[in-house]
């Protein structure tokens, strides 16, 4: 066993956006992808731990990006587990370019979870022995406690979007990465243009299956003479108003 598992990816034609970098919904499909080959590898594939009645369900993501892999670029991405912690897995990724740089950093926070009895439950014994700890965090800066955030009084923008059926993964609920494709679609025009996402943050607090409506609250916040934006993004189930189901913040900058 090793700590850090490898995987090696090409970014392909279907992987990118307009201005031929990794589209960051298929980056977090990469990083997904990775974590469950570093199981596979181990003997614990998903179909393994379905057959077993027990799922990982994603809590968070904390991205960083210092460059986006561009079209035929091939990277290699590291992924470790840092922490156990009871039913909580605490999974870092670094992504490398071919000279060995460092090029984007993710963190990320997953629960144990047993499908028939709906509920998260202690990563059992013969499970948590598999992993080779390494106790360090990829990723650990973090821009979702911004003072601004809090200001009840910034630009509100709200969007409606219906759930599709291929939006749903195979415990029924929406997939992490779609969470971050509704916010991103839904950026303005001038910002998918003009300005590159340098960090990103999801929170993920209730599910949304489908069939449903969400809502998308978002907050856009210009920074040093507009170089910079920081923008708050709360995702609603219209069936339950009560309570937020995501929450997702970005960072982006202005092309040089």
């Amino acid at each position: 066993m090793k700590q850090v598992f490898q995987k090696t990816w090409e970014v392909h034609s279907f992987d990118i956006l307009n201005n031929q970098q990794l589209n960051p919904v298929r980056l977090v499909d990469y990083l997904n992808d990775t974590a469950a080959h570093h199981s596979e590898s181990l003997g614990y594939s998903m179909e393994t731990l379905f057959h077993k009645g027990y799922s990982w369900i994603l809590l968070s993501w904390n991205i960083s990006i210092n460059r986006w892999p561009r079209l035929r670029e091939i990277i290699n991405i590291e992924t470790w587990i840092s922490q156990l912690k009871r039913c909580f897995a605490y999974r870092e990724f670094i992504i490398k370019d071919r000279q060995n740089k460092h090029i984007i950093k993710a963190s990320s926070r997953w629960i144990f979870y047993d499908i028939n009895r709906h509920k998260p439950i202690k990563i059992p014994v013969e499970l948590s022995h598999l992993w080779l700890i390494k106790k360090v965090e990829a990723c650990s800066p973090s821009i979702i406690d911004a003072d601004l955030f809090q200001q009840s009084d910034g630009p509100n923008k709200e969007q409606h979007y219906f759930i599709q059926e291929q939006d749903i993964d195979v415990l029924g609920h929406v997939h992490n990465s779609r969470y971050i494709d509704w916010i991103l679609l839904r950026k303005p025009k001038i910002i998918k243009e003009k300005y590159s996402l340098k960090h990103l943050q999801v929170f993920y607090h209730h599910e949304i299956k489908y069939p449903g409506e969400i809502i998308v609250h978002q907050k856009i916040f210009p920074q040093k003479n507009k170089l910079e934006y920081l923008i708050y993004d709360q995702i609603w189930d219209n069936r339950n108003k009560q309570r937020v189901a995501t929450i997702v913040v970005t960072q982006w900058t202005l092309d040089t």
